[in-house]
């Protein structure tokens, strides 16, 4: 069985002390240290290099999240788990991204906890029970937004437009003159011209104006 090396950064001393009282009972977990501030944890690893790392977010010096993502770039196969009192979607999101294996609330129970560490020791990604239904929501809501925009992309790309009038059409989004997209599609000008027209006509615009500001919107619409 081995032996998971750990580092508790927290800068309330009563909760650095409980949570080695706490997680010292178990065989497999081994307290490497515990620091009061990012800074201290910083310097830590500079001698020390924990498995996994319990790490507060509000904290006096450098907050959890700036520590998460430097100790993240300098240590990457550290595991950090984000122990807090913030139930935010945001700091969620912020701590996922700083690249944090985990996220726990405080009142999380002793035998929760243990577990949980030992999931992102062995590469789980591990989020608070109380936490995922708003996670489902903002998903959800997420999916509807994406597909209203992929909505308004499948409306313009449906105009009927034939494969060399897409083509033409990506070109003239790109600013090009009928004679560089004649150039560019081995088409003569005035067959450029007859594209441009079926294009204006299909996408219920009345010039190159109108059409680029059309694409320029759905595109805008579309990013995510």
């Amino acid at each position: 069985m081995s032996t998971i090396k750990l580092l508790i950064v927290d800068d309330h001393l009563m909760i650095r002390e409980g949570l080695v009282a706490m997680l010292s009972s178990y065989p497999d977990l081994q307290i490497a240290g515990s620091c009061e501030s990012a800074f201290e944890a910083l310097e830590f690893l500079a001698h020390t290099v924990p498995d996994v790392i319990l790490m507060d977010i509000k904290m006096k010096d450098k907050n959890g999240l700036d520590a998460t993502r430097e100790i993240k770039a300098k240590f990457p196969e550290v595991k950090v788990l984000i122990l807090t009192i913030y139930e935010d979607m945001e700091s969620v999101r912020l701590s996922l991204q700083a690249g944090a294996a985990g996220y726990l609330l405080k009142q999380v129970s002793q035998e929760k906890l243990a577990e949980s560490i030992k999931r992102v020791y062995h590469g789980e990604t591990v989020i608070d029970p109380s936490l995922i239904g708003q996670l489902v929501n903002d998903y959800a809501k997420m999916t509807q937004g994406f597909l209203t925009q992929l909505k308004s992309r499948v409306e313009l790309e449906g105009k009927g437009l034939t494969p060399r009038e897409n083509e033409v059409l990506k070109y003239l989004a790109q600013g090009l003159t009928n004679k560089e997209i004649s150039s560019k599609t081995h088409l003569a000008i005035d067959t450029v011209k007859t594209h441009l027209r079926s294009i204006y006509r299909k996408l219920g615009v009345k010039n190159r104006s109108q059409a680029i500001t059309l694409l320029n919107r759905q595109n805008k619409a579309f990013e995510i």
